[in-house]
């Protein structure tokens, strides 16, 4: 092995250990931070955790009958879009159309 083959493998493990240190203290940085800003969440949050569940509960829930209200308004624009009506469905299935 020549002196350049020697030099270059040395050089490449240099740059793996320095990456490999940046990445932990990122990472510790990262986890220090999280912390730091869920403790002043904590401290500066305006309502009680009773009080904040139950508006998260209700948004929720009002969330949930949007949507059932809204997937209810496409179906009937969808039926209706392609001439399909309940009465009509229910003719044709009794023979009465």
């Amino acid at each position: 092995m020549n002196e350049y083959q020697r030099y270059g493998d040395y050089s490449q493990q240099g740059q793996e250990e320095s990456e490999g240190a940046g990445v932990g203290s990122i990472i510790t940085f990262l986890l220090i931070g999280a912390g730091i800003g869920a403790v002043v969440a904590l401290l500066l949050a305006p309502n009680s955790g009773v009080d904040l569940r139950d508006g998260i509960s209700r948004r929720f829930r009002r969330t949930v009958d949007n949507v059932s209200a809204r997937t209810r308004d496409l179906r009937e624009r969808g039926s209706n879009l392609l001439g399909f009506t309940r009465e009509a469905q229910e003719e044709r299935k009794f023979g009465q159309g």
